[in-house]
């Protein structure tokens, strides 16, 4: 079986994203599948549509995936509409969902109506991906681990369930009028951002003596715990991709899938979490996921890719989560301003392209990056 997998580069200065594409065959490239996970910024969906053009050479996208509202994941999808032909969108709506929150958080003052708005509102870039997937009678299919009625081969959505996705859901930002235009309009992040790099302290850390610690359950932002969890089988080698996830997502997802018989370590291909932040993996989560840590000189068995951008260090990725996957018998192979690809023998060649370098094991990690 042919495939291959694409990680365009997202983002400026320290700001990272996700803008995916894959593609795969059984018939030794005579037919494809093409899917879209996730558009990064509207710079990098253009980069997308055009990556796809030059290489896929295809006017047809047969799934498209939204993983969840955020602006660095859902707006560079709308290009995609005006380039290609979608056959199915995996997204969740979460205007959708009014009646099945609207106890646990009706203060009295709102009703389902302005709750709605407030959802509509407080993901703009979703909804327009929502929005244009009406337009062009494209079916919507709500991507749950407990819903797996889809038509796209090889694929299995490992999380949310729907219970999980409500939890989350209830504590969205839109919801209590916090969206994600206001927090970049008050340009705190980015202050906050630079003091934290400029007050970075520098520790030794060796193969041995572990840094990276499990995060508060409570650290990842809720919703990015929403987002879709995606395992691709490709014959037996599984592909994991995690999008923003964090610990207590990649847990749920992984009780669902040991409840389906599917054997965790032994995946060939994982998505590092959120642009390979230490807020949303740590050691108890990677010995399930991946396995136990290995002697220093074992060959790896294991590829993990960051989405993270050209100057996203020492956030994105941090090292001491860099250092954790290498430390479980991973390469660790990061965008930071170029497209990287995960392919199986036999796909097309790519005149120009050649081996991605994988991030080293690092002696010397951040102790305190605030991220």
């Amino acid at each position: 079986m042919l495939y291959e997998i694409d990680f365009l580069p997202v983002g400026e200065g320290e700001s990272s994203g996700d803008a995916i594409c894959l593609r795969y065959s059984f018939d030794q490239g005579v037919n494809w599948d093409v899917g879209v996970v996730d558009g990064g910024t509207q710079d990098a969906g253009e980069s997308l549509c055009n990556h796809i053009d030059k290489y896929y050479k295809t006017d047809k996208i047969n799934f498209l995936v939204c993983t969840h509202p955020d602006q660095d994941h859902a707006s560079g999808l709308v290009c995609v509409f005006d380039n290609f032909t979608v056959d199915q969108v995996l997204m969740h709506c979460p205007w959708d969902y009014v009646d099945y929150i609207y106890d646990y958080v009706s203060d009295g003052r709102v009703t389902k109506e302005s709750l709605k708005k407030r959802l509509i509102e407080g993901h703009p870039y979703a909804y327009k991906v929502y929005e244009l997937a009406n337009q062009h009678s494209v079916p919507i299919f709500h991507a749950f681990s407990d819903n797996q009625n889809h038509s796209i081969p090889c694929l299995s959505i490992a999380g949310p369930s729907s219970s999980f996705y409500l939890q989350q859901l209830i504590n969205f930002r839109s919801i209590t009028d916090v969206t994600e235009d206001t927090i970049r309009e008050m340009g705190l992040l980015r202050g906050i951002m630079e003091a934290a790099k400029k007050a970075i302290n520098w520790i030794s850390e060796t193969w041995e003596e572990e840094k990276l610690v499990d995060p508060a359950p409570d650290v990842t932002s809720s919703e990015n715990n929403s987002g879709i969890i995606l395992l691709f089988d490709f014959e037996g080698k599984k592909k994991l991709l995690t999008g923003d996830a964090g610990v207590p997502a990649l847990e749920q997802s992984a009780d669902y899938l040991e409840g389906q018989g599917i054997v965790l370590q032994d995946f060939s291909f994982v998505q590092a979490p959120h642009h390979g932040s230490k807020r949303n993996i740590g050691p108890s989560i990677l010995n399930r996921l991946i396995g136990e840590p290995v002697p220093m000189d074992t060959a790896p068995n294991l590829t993990v890719f960051v989405s993270a951008s050209k100057e996203g260090n020492p956030k994105h990725p941090n090292k001491r989560v860099v250092n954790a996957f290498i430390r479980r018998g991973s390469k660790v192979v990061a965008t930071q301003g170029s497209a990287k690809r995960h392919y199986s023998p036999g796909t097309p060649d790519r005149e120009g392209w050649s081996t991605a370098e994988p991030l080293p094991f690092y002696t010397e990690v951040e102790e305190d990056d605030n991220d």
